[in-house]
């Protein structure tokens, strides 16, 4: 049950998914940057501290619900707020 709620939290929830994603496109772009000089290293810094805004800011816009939890699942609700 546990582990499908993970699964469900990073794959699903935009809070999470997207912000992973650019982090993971940050480190496909800079890893040889970062190989051969240490202003890559900061750069990646810079990008994680850039998409822990992002998913704060993601955050406050998503609201996901557990509507029902069965043995069979659990059905949730993903809501966008203005």
């Amino acid at each position: 049950m546990l582990r499908e709620r993970i699964r469900f939290l990073l794959l699903f929830t935009p809070w999470v998914s997207i912000p992973l994603a650019l982090l993971g496109v940050f480190l496909a772009v800079l890893y040889p940057l970062m190989q051969w000089t240490w202003i890559g290293w900061i750069i990646y810094g810079v990008g994680i501290t850039g998409t822990v805004a992002l998913a704060v800011k993601l955050r406050s816009r998503y609201r996901l619900s557990i509507l029902d939890s069965t043995s069979l699942g659990v059905v949730t609700w993903l809501q966008r707020r203005p």
